[in-house]
Protein backbone atom coordinates (compact mmCIF):
# COMPACT_ATOMS: atom_id res chain seq x y z
CA UNK A 1 0.00 0.00 0.00
CA UNK A 2 1.42 3.16 -1.17
CA UNK A 3 2.24 6.19 1.71
CA UNK A 4 1.19 9.54 1.63
CA UNK A 5 4.56 10.68 0.68
CA UNK A 6 4.64 8.25 -2.25
CA UNK A 7 0.57 9.06 -3.46
CA UNK A 8 1.67 12.84 -2.89
CA UNK A 9 4.92 12.35 -4.75
CA UNK A 10 2.95 10.46 -7.70
CA UNK A 11 -0.10 12.98 -7.86
CA UNK A 12 2.82 15.53 -8.57
CA UNK A 13 4.54 13.82 -11.26
CA UNK A 14 1.38 12.51 -13.36
CA UNK A 15 -0.74 15.48 -12.93
CA UNK A 16 0.41 18.80 -11.51
CA UNK A 17 3.41 19.11 -13.21
CA UNK A 18 2.20 17.69 -16.79
CA UNK A 19 -0.37 20.48 -16.48
CA UNK A 20 2.17 22.70 -15.31
CA UNK A 21 4.71 22.24 -18.34
CA UNK A 22 1.52 22.13 -20.68
CA UNK A 23 0.59 25.67 -19.16
CA UNK A 24 4.32 26.77 -19.73
CA UNK A 25 4.06 26.17 -23.18
CA UNK A 26 0.86 27.05 -24.17
CA UNK A 27 -0.50 29.67 -21.35
CA UNK A 28 0.90 33.05 -23.13
CA UNK A 29 -1.11 31.89 -26.15
CA UNK A 30 -3.81 31.55 -23.90
CA UNK A 31 -3.79 33.31 -20.71
CA UNK A 32 -4.83 36.95 -20.80
CA UNK A 33 -2.26 38.35 -18.61
CA UNK A 34 1.53 37.42 -17.82
CA UNK A 35 1.03 37.79 -14.39
CA UNK A 36 -1.71 34.80 -14.35
CA UNK A 37 1.15 32.98 -16.70
CA UNK A 38 3.65 33.63 -13.80
CA UNK A 39 1.46 32.34 -11.17
CA UNK A 40 0.51 28.93 -12.89
CA UNK A 41 3.71 28.66 -13.66
CA UNK A 42 4.79 29.38 -9.52
CA UNK A 43 1.62 26.75 -8.82
CA UNK A 44 1.98 24.29 -11.06
CA UNK A 45 5.70 23.84 -11.70
CA UNK A 46 7.69 25.65 -8.92
CA UNK A 47 5.89 24.37 -5.89
CA UNK A 48 5.33 21.00 -6.92
CA UNK A 49 8.72 20.04 -8.19
CA UNK A 50 10.30 21.63 -4.93
CA UNK A 51 7.66 19.57 -2.93
CA UNK A 52 8.70 16.38 -4.80
CA UNK A 53 12.15 16.55 -4.46
CA UNK A 54 12.17 17.10 -0.63
CA UNK A 55 10.04 13.74 -0.75
CA UNK A 56 12.66 12.22 -2.92
CA UNK A 57 15.69 13.55 -2.04
CA UNK A 58 17.76 10.65 -4.48
CA UNK A 59 15.67 12.58 -7.54
CA UNK A 60 17.73 15.85 -6.17
CA UNK A 61 21.20 13.74 -6.59
CA UNK A 62 20.64 12.07 -9.85
CA UNK A 63 19.84 15.43 -11.34
CA UNK A 64 22.95 17.20 -9.69
CA UNK A 65 24.83 14.39 -11.29
CA UNK A 66 23.66 15.79 -15.13
CA UNK A 67 26.84 17.87 -16.81
CA UNK A 68 24.30 20.20 -18.25
CA UNK A 69 22.60 21.31 -14.50
CA UNK A 70 26.31 21.27 -13.24
CA UNK A 71 27.00 23.99 -15.85
CA UNK A 72 24.14 25.58 -15.59
CA UNK A 73 24.76 26.10 -11.68
CA UNK A 74 28.34 27.00 -12.85
CA UNK A 75 26.71 30.34 -15.02
CA UNK A 76 24.43 31.07 -12.42
CA UNK A 77 26.60 31.22 -9.88
CA UNK A 78 28.85 33.36 -11.50
CA UNK A 79 26.07 35.87 -12.68
CA UNK A 80 25.01 36.00 -9.35
CA UNK A 81 28.41 36.54 -7.73
CA UNK A 82 28.56 39.28 -10.58
CA UNK A 83 26.12 41.37 -8.91
CA UNK A 84 28.81 42.44 -6.21
CA UNK A 85 30.36 44.55 -8.27
CA UNK A 86 27.49 45.94 -10.79
CA UNK A 87 26.62 48.50 -8.31
CA UNK A 88 22.75 47.40 -8.76
CA UNK A 89 20.60 48.06 -5.68
CA UNK A 90 18.96 44.48 -6.11
CA UNK A 91 20.40 42.19 -3.81
CA UNK A 92 21.63 38.62 -4.80
CA UNK A 93 18.49 36.85 -2.45
CA UNK A 94 15.90 38.84 -4.60
CA UNK A 95 18.09 38.10 -7.70
CA UNK A 96 18.31 33.72 -6.79
CA UNK A 97 15.17 33.28 -7.42
CA UNK A 98 15.03 33.35 -11.13
CA UNK A 99 17.48 30.92 -11.51
CA UNK A 100 15.70 28.68 -8.83
CA UNK A 101 13.17 28.88 -11.45
CA UNK A 102 14.71 27.63 -14.36
CA UNK A 103 16.35 24.98 -11.79
CA UNK A 104 13.18 23.78 -10.81
CA UNK A 105 12.21 24.13 -14.41
CA UNK A 106 15.25 21.33 -15.32
CA UNK A 107 13.89 19.04 -11.92
CA UNK A 108 10.12 18.99 -13.29
CA UNK A 109 11.15 17.87 -16.53
CA UNK A 110 13.29 15.45 -15.46
CA UNK A 111 11.01 14.07 -12.72
CA UNK A 112 8.59 13.77 -16.01
CA UNK A 113 11.07 11.72 -17.73
CA UNK A 114 11.79 9.80 -14.67
CA UNK A 115 8.64 8.63 -13.49
CA UNK A 116 7.09 7.58 -16.76
CA UNK A 117 9.41 7.26 -19.70
CA UNK A 118 6.94 9.08 -22.27
CA UNK A 119 4.82 11.58 -19.63
CA UNK A 120 7.24 14.39 -21.14
CA UNK A 121 7.44 13.42 -24.87
CA UNK A 122 3.46 13.40 -24.65
CA UNK A 123 3.13 16.41 -22.59
CA UNK A 124 5.14 18.13 -25.00
CA UNK A 125 2.74 16.89 -27.95
CA UNK A 126 -0.29 17.46 -26.13
CA UNK A 127 1.31 20.91 -26.05
CA UNK A 128 1.96 21.14 -29.81
CA UNK A 129 -1.50 19.84 -30.70
CA UNK A 130 -3.50 22.58 -28.94
CA UNK A 131 -1.22 25.15 -30.69
CA UNK A 132 -2.75 23.98 -33.93
CA UNK A 133 -5.97 25.12 -33.16
CA UNK A 134 -4.64 28.88 -31.84
CA UNK A 135 -2.35 28.93 -34.35
CA UNK A 136 -4.60 28.75 -37.20
CA UNK A 137 -7.51 31.36 -35.01
CA UNK A 138 -4.51 33.60 -34.70
CA UNK A 139 -3.73 33.73 -38.81
CA UNK A 140 -7.55 33.79 -39.53
CA UNK A 141 -8.36 36.67 -37.61
CA UNK A 142 -4.95 38.86 -38.81
CA UNK A 143 -5.58 37.49 -42.38
CA UNK A 144 -8.94 38.92 -42.07
CA UNK A 145 -8.10 42.63 -40.25
CA UNK A 146 -4.84 42.72 -42.31
CA UNK A 147 -3.51 46.21 -43.29
CA UNK A 148 -0.21 47.19 -45.12
CA UNK A 149 2.61 46.91 -43.03
CA UNK A 150 1.02 44.88 -39.76
CA UNK A 151 2.35 42.07 -37.97
CA UNK A 152 0.78 39.31 -36.13
CA UNK A 153 0.90 39.85 -32.30
CA UNK A 154 -1.20 37.19 -31.61
CA UNK A 155 -4.18 36.39 -28.53
CA UNK A 156 -3.64 36.20 -25.07
CA UNK A 157 -0.79 37.59 -23.31
CA UNK A 158 1.27 37.79 -26.29
CA UNK A 159 2.14 41.83 -27.25
CA UNK A 160 4.95 42.19 -29.56
CA UNK A 161 5.41 40.42 -33.50
CA UNK A 162 9.06 39.37 -32.88
CA UNK A 163 8.29 37.77 -29.28
CA UNK A 164 5.48 35.89 -30.45
CA UNK A 165 7.80 34.09 -33.17
CA UNK A 166 9.88 32.56 -30.74
CA UNK A 167 6.92 30.63 -29.69
CA UNK A 168 5.70 29.87 -33.43
CA UNK A 169 9.15 29.14 -34.59
CA UNK A 170 9.59 26.43 -31.57
CA UNK A 171 6.50 24.89 -32.12
CA UNK A 172 7.64 25.04 -36.15
CA UNK A 173 10.85 23.40 -34.95
CA UNK A 174 8.72 20.98 -33.43
CA UNK A 175 6.68 19.52 -36.00
CA UNK A 176 9.75 19.76 -38.61
CA UNK A 177 11.65 17.34 -36.64
CA UNK A 178 9.08 15.09 -35.96
CA UNK A 179 8.06 15.50 -39.46
CA UNK A 180 11.59 13.99 -40.64
CA UNK A 181 11.27 10.96 -38.24
CA UNK A 182 7.67 9.45 -38.66
CA UNK A 183 6.15 7.17 -40.62
CA UNK A 184 5.11 8.62 -43.67
CA UNK A 185 1.57 9.09 -43.81
CA UNK A 186 2.29 11.23 -40.25
CA UNK A 187 5.06 13.13 -41.39
CA UNK A 188 3.26 14.57 -44.48
CA UNK A 189 0.78 15.64 -41.84
CA UNK A 190 3.61 16.81 -39.27
CA UNK A 191 5.24 18.73 -42.36
CA UNK A 192 1.70 20.64 -43.07
CA UNK A 193 1.31 21.51 -39.62
CA UNK A 194 4.71 22.66 -39.50
CA UNK A 195 4.04 24.78 -42.64
CA UNK A 196 1.31 26.44 -40.44
CA UNK A 197 3.68 27.73 -38.02
CA UNK A 198 5.97 28.49 -40.53
CA UNK A 199 3.06 30.85 -42.19
CA UNK A 200 2.96 32.28 -38.34
CA UNK A 201 6.45 32.94 -38.49
CA UNK A 202 6.19 34.61 -41.44
CA UNK A 203 3.01 36.81 -40.44
CA UNK A 204 5.28 38.22 -37.47
CA UNK A 205 7.34 40.10 -39.91
CA UNK A 206 10.33 39.09 -37.79
CA UNK A 207 13.34 37.70 -40.20
CA UNK A 208 15.69 36.09 -36.77
CA UNK A 209 13.04 33.08 -36.87
CA UNK A 210 14.04 32.40 -40.81
CA UNK A 211 17.53 32.58 -40.18
CA UNK A 212 17.32 30.57 -36.89
CA UNK A 213 14.39 27.96 -39.05
CA UNK A 214 17.20 27.48 -41.97
CA UNK A 215 19.87 26.60 -39.21
CA UNK A 216 16.87 23.76 -38.06
CA UNK A 217 16.87 22.45 -41.84
CA UNK A 218 20.09 22.28 -42.00
CA UNK A 219 20.84 20.56 -38.49
CA UNK A 220 17.86 17.80 -39.41
CA UNK A 221 19.12 17.39 -43.02
CA UNK A 222 22.78 16.20 -41.15
CA UNK A 223 21.35 14.41 -38.24
CA UNK A 224 19.28 12.32 -40.41
CA UNK A 225 20.72 12.31 -43.48
CA UNK A 226 18.64 10.20 -45.78
CA UNK A 227 15.84 10.85 -48.66
CA UNK A 228 14.07 12.69 -46.82
CA UNK A 229 16.87 15.34 -45.66
CA UNK A 230 17.23 15.62 -49.58
CA UNK A 231 13.55 16.51 -49.67
CA UNK A 232 13.67 18.94 -46.87
CA UNK A 233 17.18 20.99 -48.00
CA UNK A 234 15.34 21.37 -51.56
CA UNK A 235 12.20 22.86 -50.06
CA UNK A 236 14.03 24.86 -47.72
CA UNK A 237 15.79 25.95 -50.29
CA UNK A 238 12.59 26.98 -52.69
CA UNK A 239 10.80 28.28 -49.89
CA UNK A 240 13.55 30.81 -49.63
CA UNK A 241 13.99 31.13 -53.14
CA UNK A 242 10.11 31.95 -53.13
CA UNK A 243 10.00 34.63 -50.74
CA UNK A 244 13.05 36.71 -52.27
CA UNK A 245 10.80 36.34 -55.21
CA UNK A 246 7.13 37.41 -54.14
CA UNK A 247 7.88 38.70 -50.92
CA UNK A 248 11.22 40.67 -51.25
CA UNK A 249 9.88 42.93 -48.70
CA UNK A 250 9.84 40.60 -46.01
CA UNK A 251 13.71 40.10 -46.09
CA UNK A 252 15.09 43.60 -47.39
CA UNK A 253 12.61 46.46 -46.31
CA UNK A 254 13.82 46.96 -42.78
CA UNK A 255 17.67 46.55 -43.27
CA UNK A 256 19.36 45.79 -40.53
CA UNK A 257 17.17 47.45 -38.18
CA UNK A 258 19.69 49.05 -36.36
CA UNK A 259 21.30 45.78 -35.22
CA UNK A 260 24.65 46.77 -36.53
CA UNK A 261 24.65 50.10 -34.63
CA UNK A 262 23.74 48.66 -31.47
CA UNK A 263 26.20 45.83 -31.80
CA UNK A 264 28.77 48.20 -32.32
CA UNK A 265 28.28 50.07 -29.01
CA UNK A 266 27.17 47.32 -27.01
CA UNK A 267 31.06 46.20 -28.05
CA UNK A 268 32.38 49.40 -27.06
CA UNK A 269 31.12 49.28 -23.73
CA UNK A 270 31.94 45.28 -23.21
CA UNK A 271 35.82 46.27 -23.77
CA UNK A 272 35.43 48.74 -20.80
CA UNK A 273 35.35 45.48 -18.60
CA UNK A 274 35.53 42.10 -20.94
CA UNK A 275 36.68 39.58 -18.41
CA UNK A 276 33.94 40.14 -15.67
CA UNK A 277 31.83 42.21 -17.15
CA UNK A 278 29.44 45.14 -15.61
CA UNK A 279 27.59 42.58 -13.64
CA UNK A 280 23.80 41.26 -13.25
CA UNK A 281 22.28 44.61 -12.52
CA UNK A 282 23.61 47.18 -14.29
CA UNK A 283 22.28 49.58 -16.16
CA UNK A 284 22.61 49.71 -20.10
CA UNK A 285 21.59 52.49 -22.44
CA UNK A 286 22.73 52.25 -26.24
CA UNK A 287 21.60 55.34 -27.86
CA UNK A 288 21.02 55.55 -31.50
CA UNK A 289 20.30 58.89 -32.97
CA UNK A 290 16.97 57.96 -34.80
CA UNK A 291 15.01 57.12 -31.54
CA UNK A 292 14.33 59.24 -28.52
CA UNK A 293 14.53 56.49 -26.01
CA UNK A 294 18.04 54.76 -25.13
CA UNK A 295 17.97 50.71 -25.90
CA UNK A 296 18.05 48.77 -22.36
CA UNK A 297 19.28 45.59 -24.44
CA UNK A 298 22.35 44.81 -26.87
CA UNK A 299 20.01 42.63 -28.88
CA UNK A 300 21.28 39.90 -29.17
CA UNK A 301 21.80 36.71 -26.22
CA UNK A 302 25.51 36.13 -26.64
CA UNK A 303 26.08 40.15 -26.18
CA UNK A 304 23.98 40.41 -23.11
CA UNK A 305 25.92 37.59 -21.43
CA UNK A 306 29.45 39.18 -22.53
CA UNK A 307 28.11 42.57 -21.11
CA UNK A 308 26.68 41.37 -17.67
CA UNK A 309 29.00 38.68 -16.58
CA UNK A 310 31.91 38.81 -19.19
CA UNK A 311 34.09 36.47 -20.99
CA UNK A 312 33.90 34.29 -17.99
CA UNK A 313 30.39 34.04 -18.20
CA UNK A 314 29.83 33.76 -21.91
CA UNK A 315 32.54 30.79 -21.39
CA UNK A 316 30.20 29.29 -19.33
CA UNK A 317 27.16 29.57 -20.92
CA UNK A 318 28.79 28.24 -24.33
CA UNK A 319 30.14 25.50 -22.42
CA UNK A 320 26.61 25.06 -21.44
CA UNK A 321 25.49 24.58 -24.75
CA UNK A 322 28.07 22.79 -26.75
CA UNK A 323 27.48 19.96 -23.63
CA UNK A 324 23.92 19.84 -24.93
CA UNK A 325 24.30 19.78 -28.29
CA UNK A 326 27.03 17.52 -28.88
CA UNK A 327 24.29 15.12 -26.52
CA UNK A 328 21.68 15.53 -29.25
CA UNK A 329 24.84 14.88 -31.80
CA UNK A 330 25.40 11.30 -30.04
CA UNK A 331 21.93 10.02 -29.64
CA UNK A 332 20.72 11.90 -32.58
CA UNK A 333 18.93 8.18 -33.05
CA UNK A 334 16.14 9.14 -30.68
CA UNK A 335 13.75 11.54 -31.33
CA UNK A 336 14.03 13.42 -27.56
CA UNK A 337 17.52 13.92 -28.53
CA UNK A 338 16.40 15.10 -32.52
CA UNK A 339 13.74 17.26 -31.19
CA UNK A 340 15.73 18.65 -28.39
CA UNK A 341 19.08 19.50 -31.36
CA UNK A 342 16.65 21.14 -33.20
CA UNK A 343 14.67 23.28 -30.40
CA UNK A 344 18.27 24.17 -29.29
CA UNK A 345 19.54 25.06 -33.26
CA UNK A 346 16.31 27.29 -33.32
CA UNK A 347 17.13 29.26 -30.16
CA UNK A 348 20.53 29.86 -30.96
CA UNK A 349 19.68 31.19 -34.64
CA UNK A 350 17.05 33.20 -33.45
CA UNK A 351 18.93 34.54 -30.44
CA UNK A 352 21.40 35.73 -32.05
CA UNK A 353 19.70 39.35 -33.00
CA UNK A 354 17.46 39.22 -30.20
CA UNK A 355 17.54 39.60 -26.22
CA UNK A 356 19.57 40.48 -24.13
CA UNK A 357 19.97 38.77 -20.37
CA UNK A 358 18.27 35.58 -20.03
CA UNK A 359 17.71 34.73 -16.40
CA UNK A 360 14.36 36.22 -16.09
CA UNK A 361 10.74 34.62 -14.75
CA UNK A 362 9.10 32.90 -17.80
CA UNK A 363 8.77 34.56 -20.55
CA UNK A 364 9.02 33.99 -24.86
CA UNK A 365 12.73 33.79 -24.40
CA UNK A 366 12.30 30.51 -22.17
CA UNK A 367 11.24 29.06 -25.53
CA UNK A 368 14.59 29.86 -27.14
CA UNK A 369 17.22 29.32 -24.19
CA UNK A 370 15.70 27.18 -20.77
CA UNK A 371 12.54 25.06 -22.28
CA UNK A 372 15.11 22.90 -25.09
CA UNK A 373 17.75 22.57 -22.48
CA UNK A 374 16.14 21.58 -19.73
CA UNK A 375 14.36 18.71 -22.46
CA UNK A 376 17.72 17.66 -23.58
CA UNK A 377 19.09 17.64 -19.67
CA UNK A 378 15.40 15.55 -18.87
CA UNK A 379 16.05 12.94 -21.55
CA UNK A 380 20.13 12.45 -20.86
CA UNK A 381 18.94 11.53 -17.01
CA UNK A 382 16.21 9.32 -17.87
CA UNK A 383 18.46 7.87 -20.57
CA UNK A 384 21.82 7.13 -18.13
CA UNK A 385 18.93 5.73 -15.40
CA UNK A 386 17.59 3.68 -18.35
CA UNK A 387 21.31 2.39 -18.63
CA UNK A 388 22.14 1.79 -15.23
CA UNK A 389 19.06 -0.08 -14.41
CA UNK A 390 19.80 -2.61 -17.33
CA UNK A 391 23.38 -3.12 -16.17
Amino acid sequence: MLTRSQQAFSFICNWLLPLGYVTLLVGLVVLPDRSIYHKFFYALIVGPAAIALLLRPATLRVLLREPIVILFLAFATWALLSVTWSGADTSIGSMLKKPLYVLLLFAACSLLSLQASKRLEQSTLVSALLMIPLTMYSLGTFAIAWTPGERLVGPGALDNPLLSSHIFGFFCTLWLALGITLPRRQACLAIALAMIFGGALLATGSRSPLIATALVFAWLAVACWNKRSIILVAAGLSALLALLLLHPDALLSRGTSYRLEIWQQALAKISQHPWLGFGVGASLAIDIKDFAVPFSEPHSFALGILYYTGIIGLSLWLALNAVALSLCWRQRHRLGFLVGGALLIYGAGAGLAEGGWILSRPKEHWFLTWIPLALIAAFNIAARQAEETRR
